[in-house]
């Protein structure tokens, strides 16, 4: 394979290019269902999409640079840790990605770059917070500000606000859950550097436990917005799937926690949420 290549492959490793192709998307899919489908503007897709994306590719990189000794255990296989980026490089790429993330919002509005500041920052400055084991749900909340990014791209239809809020809370409650899984593969690393996550302050067994309980009520909640007429059939029977994919899935944590078995549960989580995106793209649909 040749070096431009080669280190083309080992970028995208990093940067993730699947969490910020869906960050992107999450913007996109709320400015279509809250304008119903229509098109007010195409400079403001590009800038949505691309904020959420550069924005998510920004934490992405800060976060190998921050977690970099705790790579070095539980993920030695990344770039980082086998020397193919400078720490260096790969950090002033992120601040790069973060400023522009931010800035283009100036060519939309003062308020929708504010909107983006706040949800950038908290994205980026959680992975500073990777010792304590409230960063858990800092990622949570970033995880939200697409769709209340989405809410003011679409200029903030009250009527449907309220469909948007309680879809956001789903995100909190199934995302943390996911972020509780995390812990407990990257447990090995985090015990031997001091981080304080669930998995590490309260043990693995608490950690599945609590997944679950929140795969559960997220998965509830997803399904009763449909139930009670704020999105059409197409959401509900999409959300119930995915919600009970995914709510299997912290299951199966709960009942075997092993490395392997948590790194495929994961990855199945990441692909639940990706349906219930086009769950939510579809929830408009008459």
């Amino acid at each position: 394979m040749n070096k431009p290549k080669y280190l083309i492959i080992e970028f995208l490793k990093i940067l993730r290019p699947l969490n910020c192709f869906m960050t992107g998307l999450a913007i996109l899919f709320t400015y279509f269902v809250l304008n119903s489908y229509s098109i007010r503007s195409y400079i403001d897709l590009i800038i949505g999409f691309f904020t959420g994306f550069f924005a998510s590719g920004a934490a992405m990189l800060i976060n190998d640079v921050i977690d970099l000794e705790v790579d070095r255990i539980n993920k030695p296989w990344k770039p980082l840790p086998r020397g193919i980026f400078s720490v260096y490089s790969i950090r002033l790429l992120s601040l790069i990605l973060l400023l522009i993330a931010i800035s283009i919002n100036l060519i939309i509005s003062l308020h929708l770059f504010l909107v983006a500041f706040i949800f950038s920052i908290i994205a980026y400055i959680y992975n500073y917070m990777r010792k304590y084991w409230c960063s858990h749900f800092l990622v949570s909340v970033s995880t939200m500000g697409p769709f209340i990014y989405g809410l003011f791209l679409a200029g903030l239809p009250y009527s449907k606000a309220s469909f948007t809020i309680l879809f956001s809370i789903v995100v909190f409650l199934v995302n943390t859950a996911r972020e509780f899984v995390k812990s407990i593969g990257d447990i090995e690393g985090d015990l031997k550097l001091g981080y304080k996550t669930i998995a590490t302050v309260y043990g693995v067994k608490n950690a599945s436990r609590a997944s679950l309980i929140l795969s559960i009520i997220g998965s509830v909640l997803a399904v009763l917005i449909g139930i009670f007429g704020l999105a059409n059939i197409y959401y509900t029977i999409i959300l119930g799937i995915a919600g009970s994919i995914y709510t299997y899935s912290a299951y199966r944590v709960y009942r075997d926690h092993s490395r392997e078995n948590v790194l495929k549960m994961k990855k199945l989580m990441i692909y639940m949420m990706l349906l219930a995106l086009v769950g939510f793209l579809l929830s408009g649909l008459p």
